[in-house]
Order: structure tokens, then C-alpha cells, then sequence
């Protein structure tokens, strides 16, 4: 006799539609089933399911105009968004239609009508997206400057770049006056190609707007012919090192590793400083800690 099959193992994919899954055979019974949550009107989803196929599913119920926009968007193409950000856009997606359109209006989503171009819009991992120029241009409205230079760094990236800075220039340009175009303005202004991680950006531009020099970004420091290190930021007449610790150096190997390049830097005359995210709690205190070293640097 043939073991039945739980309600489960008959879904279509990890999250799907109402209409996908009575494509696939399942019965309204079925569909009612405990095994299944409901995320959003006409949506189900198997237990563990992942957020971006939640998303996707969600895309798919909605009328075939809908798209993911803002933060939302900014999760399928991998832009560096604040923590609490991307939470809040994988608990709460942003879904667009175009302007003349219905807006969306399910509980749990930030239904949108946005005026947009055909080249606004782009497929992602299977699912309709507001482009990555034009998700930078709606992120303007929500982000401070130093979070979007981070995310206009990480477009214009020399390893790897997905935009040029005369884009974002046009896109500005396209916006211009409408709600985030100051912080637009000096997102484009502030970036660099050079940064390599949004912390190490958002540091940059959070000194350059307390009226300190900007620093060097990933800068390679060598003894003679022999390479020592490359370093976060660097203000080479000062010799001061600053440098963005995240998690990864917690472990014990890289810590160590951590502690042997520090000593060799300052045996070569270097000021070494590490910042950590806690230090991006309090950034008067950062900002002064900072001014004294580089001060400390101007008397020696």
C-alpha cells in the first residue's frame, strides 16, 4: 500500500502561488492545510522557506506589471544596505507598479506607484526589479549620505563596477528637486571607487563631513621592496592607519594575524586605530577620537 504523500511534498516550490499550485493538482482542501503558511493573500509557503522565494511569489501574485522596488530591490541586486533596513525589506517587501496603475494593497507589503522608464525595470533571479540605478535613485529618500555613498560605491566599485558615476550623474539629474536629491547630490559627489566594504564608506564620508581631510582608500604599505600590508584608510602625511573591524575578526587565527600586521605598521612609524560598529553608535565620540590622533600626528 502507497505511504500519502504529506501536503508538503505536493508544493510546486518552496513558496508559491494559489494559481501555481492549482496548476500543479492541489485541491482546495489541500491548500488549507497547517502545513502551508500564508504570507500574503493568494501566497503559500512551505516551513523553512527563504525569504527571496517568499518575494518572488509574492511578485508573482501580483498583476504581471508589479515589480520589487526601493530596499527591497535593493536585496536582489546585493546592495549594502543598514541592517535594520533590510530587515524591515524582508519583513515588509516594497512592491511598484507602474504610475497609472492600481497600487498594490495586501497587508504586509508597501504597495508603490512609481513614474518609471522601460529601462527601469530588469529581471532578478527570476522576479521583475526596478534597476539598480533607479533602486539608488529611490534609496536617496530613505538613507542617510554616508549609507547611500556606501551603496553609490558599491555601483561604482573598480573591482566589479555594475554603474559609472556619469550614470548616477544622469540618474540625479533625472530626479532632480524631488525627495533625497541633496542626499543624491552628495552621495555622488562623496564616492570612491576605491572602497571596498560600506563601513569602510560610511567612515570615510562620516570624517570628510566633520570637516577632516578624506582619507586614502586601500592603500598598499611596503617596507623597501616588501609588502607589509594594505590598509583601509590612510592619511599618509599624518602616518595615521585606520582600519574597519568587523565580526570575521573576532576569530582567534585572524586576530592573531590582526596583532602581528599592527606591530609591523607601527614599528614603520604608523598611527593604527581599528573602528568596530559599535563605534558607529556614538559619531561625535568616533569623529573626536579621530581629530586627536591626527593632531597628535601634526605635533610629533
Amino acid at each position: 500500500m502507497p505511504i500519502p504523500r504529506s501536503p508538503a511534498s505536493l508544493a510546486p516550490s518552496a513558496a508559491f502561488t494559489v494559481v501555481e499550485a492549482r496548476r500543479a493538482g492541489l485541491t482546495p482542501s489541500t491548500l488549507r492545510s497547517v502545513a502551508w503558511s500564508t504570507p500574503y493573500r493568494g501566497v503559500r509557503a512551505a516551513p523553512g522557506h527563504d525569504d527571496r522565494a517568499r518575494i518572488r511569489a509574492l511578485v508573482r501574485a501580483c498583476p504581471e506589471t508589479a515589480f520589487c522596488c526601493g530596499a527591497t530591490a535593493a536585496l536582489f541586486h546585493g546592495l549594502p544596505l543598514p541592517f535594520h533596513i533590510a530587515v524591515r525589506a524582508r519583513e515588509t517587501p516594497s512592491i511598484g507598479v507602474p504610475h497609472g496603475h492600481a497600487r498594490i494593497r495586501r497587508a504586509g507589503v508597501v504597495g508603490r506607484r512609481l513614474m518609471v522608464e522601460p529601462n527601469d525595470i530588469v529581471e532578478v533571479d527570476g522576479i521583475r526589479c526596478t534597476s539598480p540605478l533607479r533602486t539608488w535613485a529611490e534609496l536617496a529618500e530613505s538613507l542617510t549620505i554616508p549609507q547611500l555613498t556606501a551603496i553609490s560605491d558599491a555601483l561604482i566599485a573598480r573591482r566589479g563596477p555594475s554603474a559609472t558615476r556619469e550614470q548616477l550623474e544622469a540618474m540625479h539629474r533625472r530626479f532632480l528637486g524631488g525627495r533625497g536629491s541633496p542626499v543624491r547630490r552628495l552621495a555622488i559627489d562623496l564616492a570612491h571607487s576605491g572602497s571596498e566594504s560600506p563601513k569602510e564608506s560610511e567612515l570615510r564620508v562620516l570624517l570628510v563631513m566633520a570637516g577632516l581631510p578624506e582619507p586614502e582608500c586601500n592603500v598598499e604599505i611596503s617596507d623597501g621592496s616588501r609588502f607589509v600590508a594594505r590598509v583601509d584608510l590612510l592619511y599618509r602625511r599624518e602616518r595615521t592607519i585606520i582600519e574597519y573591524d568587523g565580526d570575521h575578526h573576532r576569530d582567534p587565527r585572524q586576530w592573531s594575524r590582526d596583532q602581528r600586521r599592527r606591530a609591523e605598521l607601527e614599528a614603520l612609524g604608523y598611527r593604527y586605530t581599528t573602528v568596530t560598529a559599535r563605534d558607529f553608535d556614538d559619531p561625535s565620540a568616533l569623529v573626536a577620537r579621530i581629530r586627536r590622533l591626527l593632531a597628535q600626528a601634526e605635533r610629533a
